[in-house]
């Protein structure tokens, strides 16, 4: 997963799958807005996120995912992200996958009642709402940056 992330900050333009992903997502939803589809593109990958934090909490998988979505709001706005930009976006997915995993991880260490149920099944909550909350701020802010008129990705 990390050569996949790797491949797209450093290639010359957007990876296939993000250009499918917009594509898709125009088809599927004709008359929307640009800030439309990039909304609709940020609630696919945090639930994508969320379904993988509440089973694993797999950093690698969560940051190519967000970089994904980084290079997809960018690629919708019709302005694809730049070389530096791309490169910024996978260092942004990693550390947000990171934190979001540190947090995780905090948070399950609290104390817990002895029930041999709830440690799992908060591990599972919580593993859910760290994902699907990363991926709404980071593409929150990918959203302002990109249609708040202050540049590009």
């Amino acid at each position: 997963m990390y050569e996949a992330l790797a491949g797209a900050a450093l290639g010359p333009e957007d990876p296939e799958h993000v250009v499918q992903a917009v594509g898709r997502m125009r088809r599927l939803h004709p008359g929307a807005s640009r800030e439309d589809l990039a909304r609709k593109l940020t609630a696919r990958t945090a639930l994508t996120c969320a379904a993988v934090g509440a089973a694993a909490g797999a950093v690698p998988f969560q940051a190519l995912a967000l970089d994904r979505l980084l290079l997809a709001i960018a690629r919708v706005s019709g302005r694809p992200a730049s070389p530096l930009e791309r490169a910024g976006a996978a260092v942004a997915s990693l550390l947000a996958a990171g934190a979001a995993e540190g947090v995780r991880r905090q948070a399950l260490r609290l104390p817990q009642r002895s029930s041999t149920l709830l440690p799992p099944l908060a591990g599972a909550l919580l593993g859910g709402v760290v994902g699907a909350s990363t991926a709404v701020m980071l593409g929150l802010a990918a959203r302002r940056y990109v249609f708040g008129g202050r540049g590009r990705l």
